[in-house]
């Protein structure tokens, strides 16, 4: 589509396309010393970025210290413990027929791209049922479930908050990226989200049965997606890199790496002679 008569690249700030024009991929005798011409999109690298989380829960977390606690870390987790997104849906169309009574061909007359969608992801539970609650708090606060009034845990009826829909609603961005983890592959701008269940079921038990909870954590959202996007999520692809350790040399892990005993049979050095061995 051309602006001003400039002809934009829809695919800008994305992993670029390389050109394979010049090799002969699988008619004839393929070339497999040649391995360039069959690099491959993998799946399994994506991050989820919170942008924003429901103003009422923002407000909570600043007025009472035990619902910071358990909202940051809520948050944190959906981010660091992140492992996967289901619900991207496929670009459709639709056809109309084009007949002359006796033949027919279809021809695309509408082409499809998906709005409200149901958006899931999947994580362990933590002791003291961490996302189970954060849930619970964000549905209980946008509807009583007994008498179905919207009361925001009592911020509207102090006046900090007036009842909206703009109140109740996350923002995601959903990045989906190569296997080196620096280019963007496809990044979902994911509005108006909410948490849609409160998990009461793990909960049930059976006795001698010892489980860890994995939970279905779903989200309704609408997934937005163009050059605007990819180049946010390839600033924030960038900030996660530097901030993160991927190389597992450089890590240095938690834990004394000193032995439990320090005293050395001999002279203490172990070097000259006597039993190097540790004590204990």
């Amino acid at each position: 589509m051309a602006s001003n008569g400039e002809i934009k690249y829809i695919f800008d700030g994305t992993t670029e396309t390389k050109d394979l024009t010049s090799y002969a991929l699988f008619r004839g005798v393929t070339d497999w010393a040649d391995l360039t011409q069959f690099n491959q999109f993998e799946t399994g690298y994506s991050f989820l970025v919170v942008l924003s989380i429901p103003k009422f829960m923002k407000l909570l977390s600043e007025k009472n210290e035990k619902y910071r606690n358990l909202i940051e870390t809520y948050v944190h987790v959906l981010e660091y413990e992140f492992r996967g997104l289901e619900g991207i849906d496929n670009m459709t169309s639709d056809p109309n027929e084009l007949t002359n009574g006796i033949k027919t061909l279809n021809v695309i007359t509408k082409v499809n791209s998906q709005s409200n969608g149901q958006f899931t992801m999947r994580y362990y539970e933590k002791a003291g049922s961490l996302i189970t609650k954060f849930h619970e708090l964000f549905l209980r606060g946008i509807k009583d479930p007994t008498t179905q009034v919207k009361h925001y845990h009592g911020l509207i009826e102090s006046g900090d908050l007036e009842p909206s829909f703009a109140n109740e609603v996350f923002s995601f961005l959903y990045i989906v990226t190569d296997n080196s983890l620096r280019n963007v592959e496809k990044a979902f701008y994911i509005v108006g989200a909410q948490p849609t269940n409160a998990d009461f079921n793990i909960y049930n038990s059976t006795k001698g049965t010892i489980e860890f909870q994995e939970l279905s954590v779903e989200f309704n959202g609408f997934p937005i997606q163009n050059t605007q996007v990819n180049k946010r999520a390839q600033e924030l692809l960038d900030w996660i890199r530097k901030g993160t350790i991927w190389n597992e040399s450089e890590f240095t892990y938690s834990g004394d790496l000193m032995p439990y005993s320090k005293t050395l049979v001999g002279n203490g050095t172990g070097n000259s002679g006597g039993d190097s061995t540790f004590s204990g």
